[in-house]
């Protein structure tokens, strides 16, 4: 076991979905789409003819833990907060297979991958009236691949190829590499990357974004009242004419699935992600009235072994979990079927281990009794042949996954009560590491292998909340991530698979299908992915 990675992603990182956007890719890679880069300010791309004005009214669990974009994973903030901020750079929330400008008017990549340069529009203004320039990209990058001591920024790996950043003068910023690294630029798209402002943050404190909203976004905090709801408002001196179309977005904090559900149903609120049989129930009920889109998410189900504390440091306790739980129960008992197996990488991806590969991974066999068998004997031999008491720490809205973890665990001898915690305090266990059992329901914004390992699994990755740091880990990963060749890299992250997974750095259960349900009044809205990457809600707005 050794420290983190001292080395980042290569060239080559990101292959699927067209999201290699840089212009020096190599003869060896596929044609990719190139960024779309208008030479002029317009209103944000949407659907149909907008109409402005109208509040768009959502729902979500729980209370969010704080309101800073670079310390959090979680929609409880993110899906209301990232509107109140811009990229450098953003994913078209239409065709997320493209990528257009933000703060940047445009970018330029040097011929050796390892110089990109930004040059940034001019005359925008933080919402305290604050000039934004490139001082304040670099800050906030900074911030993020490098985070001042006590400070938590969750995807600073996604930014580590970064040498250096320089602002040659107010509307310029250059960011040099120490290498090529294809995935920068989607990188810096998702809807985690909103840019801080630097005099705001040093003259109120380095918590004062947990604290307080202050960006260049479209909209701008306006009331939070704890347990009910969170609203923003349309900035009315937003930089970019002609958007937002809304008058301010709206979540209300619904705890209970039931209220959500019925919520939608009488028009309280407008957009809600549903379960499969909520879904379709919806679409006999009220097809004429309310949309369903769905599709593959970047989404899934785990547990978390603490591997910091007894008895989950050995891995023969780990691997006697991951055998006892049934999968394809879980899919069809929980997520009603609208689920995958998958290993670390989704089974969507280009990079996804084959069937008949993943089902000789210890766990995601069809025979489980011979699994729950199996377990015991590695219980015994751990030496805990009547197996052992340990305790489930359960974020809100996780119930039924812990319920039924809780429940697969008793068959092998695992006796674990369950404590319930808002998103805050979850947060606070999951990275302090004081819990023994955590069951998660988690999101990347990216999908590559370079984004779920360097967030999810290498050494001190900012979401292993297992404590695991192992070495031939880390090489096999480097091993796929400096392969040129998309056939190369598959075999390596094949390769890179069938030795984590059994790891048990996470437990994955189930790959997550979305259903996001809305009234057909709601336009310009398309999940894709994540919802993290569409929640600034530019593009939205109201037909009634």
């Amino acid at each position: 076991m050794k420290s983190r990675r001292a080395a980042g992603p290569l060239f080559g990182s990101v292959v699927l979905l067209g999201l290699l956007l840089l212009a020096c890719a190599p003869a060896a890679e596929a044609p990719r789409p190139q960024p779309e880069q208008p030479t002029s300010v317009a209103p944000f791309p949407t659907q149909g003819q907008p109409r402005y004005g109208g509040v768009l009214h959502l729902a979500q669990t729980d209370d969010p833990p704080n309101w800073d974009l670079y310390s959090n994973s979680t929609t409880a903030m993110q899906t209301i907060t990232w509107a109140t901020y811009n990229n450098l750079i953003i994913f078209n929330p239409l065709d997320q297979q493209k990528i257009i400008p933000d703060l940047a008017e445009r970018w330029e990549v040097s011929k050796d991958g390892k110089e990109v340069t930004f040059s940034l529009h001019k005359g925008i203004k933080f919402h305290n009236g604050a000039p934004f320039t490139s001082a304040d990209v670099k800050f906030s990058l900074d911030w993020i691949k490098d985070p001042p001591k006590g400070a938590v920024s969750t995807r600073r790996d996604n930014l580590e190829p970064i040498e250096r950043i320089e602002t040659p003068d107010d509307s310029t910023v250059k960011l040099i590499l120490k290498r090529p690294y294809a995935a920068l630029i989607p990188m810096l798209a998702q809807g985690w990357m909103g840019i801080y402002s630097k005099s705001w943050v040093e003259a109120k404190g380095n918590d004062i974004a947990k604290k307080e909203m202050m960006g260049t976004g479209a909209f701008r905090f306006k009331e939070y009242i704890r347990g009910t709801s969170i609203e923003i408002e349309k900035n009315p001196d937003y930089w970019q004419k002609g958007v937002p179309y809304l008058d301010g977005v709206k979540r209300f904090i619904i705890r209970d699935r039931g209220t959500r559900v019925a919520a939608l149903r009488t028009g309280q609120v407008h957009l809600l992600g549903l379960d499969a049989l909520d879904a379709e129930d919806f679409e006999k009920a009220m097809g004429n009235e309310i949309n369903i889109q769905r599709g593959a998410g970047v989404s899934w189900s785990t547990v978390n072994l603490n591997a910091t504390r007894r008895p989950f440091e050995d891995a023969r306790v780990r691997q006697a979990v991951s055998l006892a739980i049934d999968r394809p129960g879980y899919i069809k008992a929980i997520e009603h079927g609208a689920g995958r197996m998958g290993g670390y990488v989704p089974p969507s991806s280009a990079f996804a281990l084959p069937m008949e590969e993943l089902q000789k991974l210890p766990g995601y066999g069809p025979d489980k009794a011979a699994d729950r068998a199996r377990a015991k004997q590695l219980l015994t031999e751990a030496g805990y042949p009547s197996g052992f008491k340990t305790n489930f720490t359960v974020r809100t809205g996780s119930d039924n996954l812990a319920i039924y973890v809780q429940d697969q665990l008793k068959q092998i001898g695992i006796d674990a009560p369950i404590k319930f915690l808002d998103s805050g305090p979850a947060y606070d266990a999951a990275v302090k590491k004081d819990f023994d059992i955590l069951p998660w329901g988690h999101g990347l914004a990216l999908d590559d292998p370079d984004a779920h390992y360097s967030e999810l699994y290498l050494c001190n990755a900012p979401r292993d909340y297992s404590g695991i740091c192992d070495q031939k880990l880390q090489d096999l990963f480097m091993k796929q991530s400096t392969a040129l060749d998309p056939e190369t890299r598959k075999k390596a992250v094949w390769e890179l698979e069938k030795y984590a997974v059994p790891l048990n750095v996470k437990i994955i259960l189930s790959w997550n299908d979305f259903r996001v349900a809305h009234w057909k009044f709601v336009k310009g809205y398309q999940r894709q992915g994540h919802e993290y990457n569409t929640s600034h809600y530019k593009q939205v707005w109201l037909d009634k």
